[in-house]
């Protein structure tokens, strides 16, 4: 029967007979399917909803992932598999058995091996999936790489941390690095080669990439990296209060549990036995407890032990050079917080609490070293973005510079300047205007054109009707694709000049030359991105925050 994918960016539809398209696995074999691209017409092969774990149900929740066992028969591959549990529980879609992965094949006869691109979805640790309807690889495919995506676990299942061994924390983390070992196992059979692996994502994707070049354990898995609006770096990459809102959790269930009455294995075991609503519901309570960004479920660093995926803090893995040196592709968009601050109404609102409420404009991971030093730190950062007596109620655009700042680019230039002391970096801008931008909002004074998120629509489909684009729109698709799969091919997104590119090279980013390239319908190649805001960043963490440091 054939299926219609919603927003009809594709069709799904056997090339030929689903026996000649099934593929033996370490584990088994797996039954795909044929998708017809809706760009080039081109037909690739699906293969989703692999297992890749053991469910992490009853005493495997909150707890490293255990490698699928192999089955018997055929796996049937032609749909996703569920969904991790979300903020936004929905019992129909979502579940704790959710650890699958998805593999899209530009031939089954080709004698080649393809450069395999490793997707981590992005959605603030706490939601998205892999669904290919959000994540539909095509213009990736089209270019001859093989893609994979993957589910990992969110929000508590992912990131619960009792500070100790009872729950280590990052789970979700070592999902992914399951994940990439099982792809370092099994991708030739799909016609990958295991040797040619780039991690990518944005946003807590990119996050999520940037650690996985910090942590051990994902040592010798993948060869390069591409962080989009997320690194190591970002503030919010690692919360810092892991065990406090363990407790707040299982007391948001049964108020008689605390650090007086349960000791961390305890609190584990009564988690454990609680249902998946429960979960989440209570998670979803105490949000507001811990609203500032550090202090929410994301990746957090762990106690010594064997599994461990972050044991010390990303600052410092890299100030040593103690990190999976790989080259690396990392940028932002040109006004992330658009995305997050997406009307005048709202902009005034978020206005009002830089202006009356002092501990509002300190970053998420800035300590003073003098606490005497708190009001002369303030009015510092305001004077970033504001002139003498100007508040950011005077000046609505400023807001968004400091959220976009605060949130993302200062973080992501760090860990572009600090990792290319180690190895090759090419940084970037997008500053694309186009009809896919979704936050097209007029903030006064700003350009209201490329939020958090936007280089993304030109390297998933996400629900666009392709043929109904304008043509700028379709050059930049092809643009993207071209300089993401140049990087997992060759390790270099401007190999040698190129006409769909314009003929530009896209140089390395370096302490002596912070060179980066300008997205826009053209490429420019400028010098030192947001060097306005982040030289005054670089001077207020140097001068007055509190060593170590965490992120930046």
């Amino acid at each position: 029967m054939m299926n219609i994918a919603v927003g009809c960016f594709c069709l799904l539809m056997p090339a030929f007979g689903l026996a000649d398209i099934v593929i033996s696995t370490k584990n088994g074999q797996v039954q795909g399917h044929a998708i017809t691209t809706a760009r080039t017409g081109q037909t690739i092969y699906a293969f989703q909803g692999i297992p890749y774990a053991v469910p992490p149900l009853g005493e495997l929740r909150f707890q490293e992932p255990i490698p699928s066992a192999p089955w018997d028969g055929i796996w049937d591959a032609t749909s996703d598999g569920s969904a991790c549990i979300a903020s936004n529980y929905n019992p129909s879609s979502q579940s704790e058995d959710c650890l699958f992965l998805n593999i899209f094949v530009p031939s089954l006869n080709s004698s080649k091996k393809y450069p395999v691109m490793f997707h981590i979805h992005g959605g603030r640790y706490i939601g998205s999936s892999s669904n290919f309807n959000s994540y539909n690889p095509s213009y990736l495919v089209e270019k001859d790489v093989i893609v994979v995506t993957h589910n990992y676990r969110l929000g508590p299942y992912g990131f619960l941390s009792t500070g100790d061994l009872a729950i280590p924390g990052n789970a979700g983390m070592k999902d992914q690095v399951l994940a990439l070992k099982w792809v370092n196992e099994n991708i030739e059979a799909f016609g990958g080669d295991a040797s040619k692996i780039t991690v990518f994502g944005q946003s807590a994707g990119g996050s999520a990439c940037g650690l996985q070049v910090l942590s051990k354990k994902s040592a010798g898995l993948f060869r390069a990296a591409i962080c989009q609006s997320g690194s190591g770096l970002s503030p919010w990459s690692v919360y810092r209060s892991p065990q406090t809102f363990a407790y707040a959790l299982a007391n948001s269930i049964d108020n008689r549990v605390n650090n007086q009455t349960y000791n961390t294995t305890e609190l584990n075991e009564f988690l454990v036995k609680q249902s998946a609503s429960a979960i989440i519901n209570a998670a979803n309570d105490i949000a507001e407890l811990f609203e500032k960004e550090a202090d929410r479920l994301t990746p957090t660093i762990e106690a010594e032990h064997e599994g461990a995926f972050l044991t010390e803090n990303p600052y410092d893995l890299m100030e040593s050079g103690d990190f999976n040196q790989v080259p690396l592709i990392i940028g932002i968009c040109s006004e992330e917080g658009l995305a997050f601050v997406n009307s005048v109404d709202m902009a005034k609102s978020e206005a009002k609490k830089l202006d009356s409420e002092p501990e509002y404009i300190y970053p998420y991971d800035f300590e003073a070293e003098d606490p005497s030093n708190e009001d002369t730190i303030e009015n510092f950062i305001k004077r970033i973005y504001l002139e003498p007596n100007q508040t950011f109620g005077d000046n609505l655009y400023q807001v968004i510079r400091f959220k976009s700042d605060d949130m993302f680019t200062r973080g992501v230039i760090k860990h572009g300047e600090m990792q290319s002391r180690f190895a090759n970096v090419y940084f970037y801008k997008f500053s694309f205007d186009g009809s896919l931008n979704y936050g097209n909002t007029n903030i006064p004074g700003g350009e209201g054109k490329c939020p958090h998120g936007a280089d993304l629509a030109y390297l998933f489909t996400r629900g666009a009707n392709y043929s109904s684009l304008p043509d700028a729109d379709k050059l930049m698709i092809d643009r993207m694709t071209t300089l993401w799969t140049n990087f997992a091919k060759y390790l270099n997104p401007t190999p040698e000049k190129d006409e769909v590119l314009g003929n530009f090279i896209w140089p390395k980013f370096n302490d002596s030359s912070f060179q980066y390239v300008n997205i826009t319908i053209n490429f420019d190649v400028l010098e030192n991105p947001m060097e306005e805001t982040y030289s005054k960043w670089n001077e207020a963490y140097y001068r007055w925050n509190k060593r170590p440091f965490t992120t930046f």
